[in-house]
């Protein structure tokens, strides 16, 4: 599929899931299946050799995972400094948005980019860990919020969003592979049509099920939204940059610039649901995160394909 193409779809799924969203709004399982479809998809075509390859690549692992927990939260900081008051709630919101990395739609844009997603992969159980670890280190050095998150729910998101997808894609391709030789090279083929129109279909879910929200709230939209922008336009020059200095490849630069950009707005509203319940300010950042940070994966994407 061109790459004008992909964006085009990407924008007519955000304009119909935020005009039907208006009207009516589809249960926030739907975005869950979405998202566990699509690395369903994108580890049915990783062999388990193509994920041990990624662990193996130490350079890349090292310089992503300190772009992730040391560089980023930086650059989070700053947006968040220049435009927002230190003590406000929305200025904890935007900390808990912008210093974790994504840990699943990442991978799904880095395969429609044509980056490296096998390195990528492989990262996804490291940025699970560290931000759980880091989330509670982060806002007691930026804000003056204390709270630590505890390793069962960590537990949990591992086994459910990770590990099962996995499983159950891996136990799918040695199925058909030993069922006929040629099949596993067709349904391949399949998987890298269905990956797309899942992407498409997780983006109108997304943007369906929180416009209302959004709209009931536009008086913070102008801080948050340029704060957000400010923060991925710099992580995209800083992660180019720091790619180019790595004399990574073309798909490694294509995987760092997209970690870095990606961020766990899910997970984290999870987080600050159980964290922060009385705060429904910090869960609508986290939804205004997410909505604007899709258009900008899918512009990064179509310019990262040219």
């Amino acid at each position: 599929m061109k790459p004008y193409i992909e964006s085009i779809l990407l924008i007519l799924a955000i304009i119909a899931g935020s005009l039907t969203g208006l009207f009516t709004s589809y249960e926030a399982s739907l975005t869950d299946f979405f998202i566990i479809a699509m690395l369903f998809l994108l580890f049915y075509n990783m062999s388990p050799a193509d994920f041990f390859e990624g662990i193996k690549n130490k350079k890349y692992i090292g310089i992503a995972l300190l772009s992730n927990f040391v560089i980023i939260p930086i650059i989070a900081y700053l947006a968040c400094t220049v435009f927002v008051d230190k003590s406000s709630v929305i200025f904890s919101g935007l900390i808990i948005y912008l210093v974790a990395p994504c840990t699943d739609w990442f991978l799904g844009f880095t395969k429609l980019a044509k980056g490296d997603v096998k390195v990528n992969s492989a990262l996804l159980p490291l940025n699970l860990l560290l931000q759980f670890l880091f989330l509670p280190v982060y806002l007691h050095l930026f804000t003056s919020n204390r709270m630590a998150v505890p390793m069962e729910v960590f537990l949990e998101v591992f086994i459910f969003w990770v590990l099962l997808p996995f499983l159950a894609a891996q136990i799918t391709r040695w199925i058909v592979q030993k069922f006929a030789k040629g099949l596993l090279v067709r349904t391949n083929a399949v998987v890298e049509i269905l990956l797309p129109i899942t992407i498409v279909l997780l983006v109108f879910t997304i943007f369906n099920s929180n416009v209302e929200s959004v709209l009931e709230n536009v008086a913070i939209l102008p801080k948050v939204f340029v704060v957000i922008v400010t923060f991925f336009i710099a992580t995209f020059f800083v992660s180019r940059f720091i790619a180019r200095r790595s004399t990574f490849s073309r798909g490694k630069e294509i995987s760092l610039i997209m970690t870095t950009a990606a961020r766990n707005a899910p997970l984290m509203l999870l987080v600050s649901l159980l964290f922060f319940p009385d705060q429904p300010l910090i869960h609508l950042i986290l939804v205004i995160g997410m909505l604007v940070e899709f258009p900008h994966l899918i512009t990064i994407t179509y310019l990262l394909k040219r």
